[in-house]
């Protein structure tokens, strides 16, 4: 809580100026320009907006569903990874940009996101240096990696010129816009903005930042959960019977919440031992004063990491940390001697702003997956891959996850 608490003094370090020039809600290090961005996007958090969201990944499950379907029938083993990336980014696109990249219905992955993701692979070697990443952007910028992360940035560019000059009328507008359209059209204070409008930079900071900070660690959080039903059937049985209850609705998460208390707990034991971001997070100490966390003083203008991975894997914070047992958040809370160890969202104003929404998806999609198919590693595979080949690229990419459905009578 020191360090990132509601009254920590810390401020973020220098590697969120990763996306420099373009500056996203995630990485925007001073206090009061965070405040007032932030203030712009809970206006697409609201209940009401929400309400119009959740239901809106529906689809992206029925089509999800279709997948596995069709590889029972062709006797295939389903690539879970792939599966469910291609559903996070289409609900994402969805959310943020108003269209899908409509991987799930095409089976392949859309050539922007292929970019995406290889030009996030410089943040895991060279997360703890951000200026190398700086100098390399302007000495190098069309070399690898570094063209697959401007061609992915002319791309986002793009979309917010072209969401920008939608229609506005009450004919044309549509029902539920994007998120980044509720950002676009307000007019609240920010010091980022030109005649109360956010800048460019600002938009296609925050285009970038939402797509992935809300796509690729639900897909690492459903595939960490997907693996440890797999590898501990009993787990998925009992969340199979509360959902056989007649009171629940399983394309419902408010009564997945109120009536599944061992989907919730499984959810967030697999966040706690596959943190979505495994050591990201940095932090700095303020200029004029440092702080003390454990007994030890850190100097002002100190970098300090609180890996997430580490922590949950703690002894005193967790009893049998290494193991999978939900029941820790349930009947048995001796087995968490820290609570405040477990933050999968974050704390205080720096908290994630789509954790409804991620909560949301991850009860969704695990609850008709349990539901309607039994699941188990293909002849000869334990799964282990998921974990020995993850890496750390800020969020995680866990290792493959192949898996065999079976259709169940419901």
């Amino acid at each position: 809580m020191a360090i990132d608490g509601p009254s920590s003094q810390c401020v973020k370090a220098e590697w969120y100026d990763l996306l420099h020039p373009n500056t996203g809600l995630v990485t925007t290090r001073e206090k009061h320009l965070h405040r007032d961005r932030r203030r712009r996007w809970n206006r697409g958090f609201t209940p009401k907006a929400l309400a119009q969201y959740k239901s809106k990944i529906l689809p992206s499950i029925e089509q999800l569903d279709a997948c596995i379907k069709n590889n029972i029938a062709t006797g295939k083993v389903s690539d879970v990874s792939d599966l469910l990336f291609w559903l996070t980014f289409d609900r994402m696109g969805e959310f943020v940009l108003g269209k899908s990249f409509d991987m799930l219905r095409n089976q392949e992955w859309h050539s922007i996101i292929v970019l995406l993701q290889k030009a996030m692979s410089i943040l895991g070697p060279l997360g703890p240096t951000p200026w190398v990443v700086q100098i390399a952007f302007r000495l190098m910028p069309r070399v690898g990696v570094l063209r697959d992360w401007f061609t992915m940035v002319a791309w986002c560019e793009e979309q917010v010129r072209t969401l920008k000059i939608q229609p506005q009328t009450p004919e044309d507008k549509p029902s539920e816009p994007a998120v980044l359209a509720h950002y676009l059209n307000l007019n609240l204070p920010d010091s980022r903005t030109t005649a109360g409008k956010p800048t460019n930079a600002a938009l296609t900071g925050d285009s970038i930042s939402a797509i992935v900070a809300g796509s690729e660690p639900t897909a690492s959080a459903l595939i960490a959960l997907l693996y440890s039903l797999a590898k501990n059937p009993a787990h998925a049985e009992t969340i199979r019977r509360e959902l056989q209850q007649n009171t629940v609705d399983i394309r419902d998460s408010n009564s997945l919440a109120r009536h599944c208390p061992h989907l919730e707990a499984c959810i967030f034991e697999a966040l706690r031992l596959y943190p979505s971001i495994p050591s990201g997070g940095y932090r700095k100490t303020s200029a004029s004063e440092g702080i003390t966390v454990g007994g030890t003083y850190i100097p002002p203008e100190t970098t300090v990491v609180a890996p997430r991975f580490v922590i949950a894997r703690r002894e005193d914070c967790f009893q049998h940390a290494e193991r999978f047992i939900p029941e820790r958040w349930t009947t048995r809370p001796d087995l968490v001697r820290n609570r405040a160890a477990f933050a999968p969202f974050g704390t205080g104003s720096k908290s994630c702003i789509g954790r409804a929404l991620a909560m949301n998806d991850l009860m969704l999609v695990t609850a008709h997956i349990v539901h309607h198919y039994e699941m188990r590693f293909p002849a000869g595979e334990t799964g282990d891959e998921v974990g020995r080949d993850w890496v750390d690229n800020f969020t995680s990419t866990l290792g493959r996850l192949r898996l065999v459905f079976e259709e169940r009578e419901v």
